[in-house]
């Protein structure tokens, strides 16, 4: 088995090119490895933003996706939910790519969540999804980016499965301290909870509407086939709608806390004017009598 590995280019390095190496009669490797690497950033890029960082003209720029070809099957995939994925490039270009787009990033570009893939070329081989690869017959780039936006999925995904939890997490440091009524949560802190678990629901669902097959599977039954194999051993649309399910679930809690709280804020204001009028007639009181 062979990794092959292209050099990179003056557009992702600021350093020209590496020399070709000396060409050798040797014969053709029966499998050929190529490595995916797939970084999750932000909620959000800018692609027309990204794509002025660098000099060389994009394969594809469009509201979704900015696609890079580096040197022959050799690509940087940005998507704009946030995550890049590198196809078979060195680990100094995609170090360097990186710490690019931390500069120019409004938060710290420091990958929240990453994944590694490997792609295998065998000739008459089936085209099948494993665990940690996938084999195909034939290298093309139609293959790369689907394998690509499905990488790049699963680590935006990740990313929300990981905000869901420390969601819960707090959730459960709020009723734990309800079942023991010590409760010293504020409504506003509930409700900043109950935002915070809409505004990520709504990421998720404007981030991974993308779960839909791409266009390019309707008219090509290869790559139809593939991307539903992808999408299984990912498990996109399972963990999807368990994400789904513990948003709604969050939010429903957080709701009976938040009128748990404005319940007990009412009896707290209804005490208030109690001792007000308790005061009141005691004052009155003193008045009457003792003076």
């Amino acid at each position: 088995m062979q990794e092959t590995e292209i050099g990179p280019t003056a557009l992702l390095q600021d350093a020209l090119p590496l020399p070709p190496l000396p060409r050798q009669e040797t014969a053709a490797p029966e499998v050929v490895s190529y490595a995916f690497h797939a970084y999750h950033l932000a909620e959000a890029l800018k692609l027309k933003e990204i794509a002025k960082l660098f000099e060389l003209k994009p394969l594809v720029l469009n509201p979704t996706s900015l696609i890079y070809e580096l040197s022959e099957n050799c690509h940087c995939l940005f998507y704009h939910f946030g995550s890049v994925v590198f196809f078979n490039v060195e680990e100094s270009v995609r170090r360097g790519t990186l710490d690019r787009l931390k500069e120019h990033l409004p938060s710290s570009a420091t990958p929240v969540t990453s994944d590694e893939f490997v792609l295998e070329v065998e000739k008459k081989a089936k085209n099948t999804v494993f665990f940690e690869k996938v084999v195909i017959d034939k290298l093309n780039r139609g293959k790369v980016e689907l394998i690509a936006l499905v990488l790049a999925q699963s680590t935006a995904l990740e990313y929300f499965e990981n905000k869901v939890e420390a969601i819960l997490h707090q959730l459960g440091d709020i009723t734990s301290h309800l079942e023991t009524s010590h409760l010293r949560v504020s409504g506003k802190k509930i409700r900043k909870f109950i935002s915070q678990a809409m505004a990520t629901q709504q990421s998720l669902i404007s981030t991974l509407y993308l779960l839909e097959k791409p266009e390019e599977t309707w008219e090509n039954k290869i790559l139809d086939d593939l991307h539903q194999e992808a999408t299984m051993m990912f498990e996109l649309k399972d963990r999807f709608r368990t994400v789904d399910y513990k948003l709604k679930m969050i939010q429903d809690n957080l709701e009976i806390l938040s009128n748990f709280a404005s319940n007990r804020q009412l009896v707290l204001l209804e005490w208030a004017i109690v001792w007000l009028i308790v005061l009141e007639v005691a004052l009155f009181t003193y008045d009457l009598f003792l003076k």
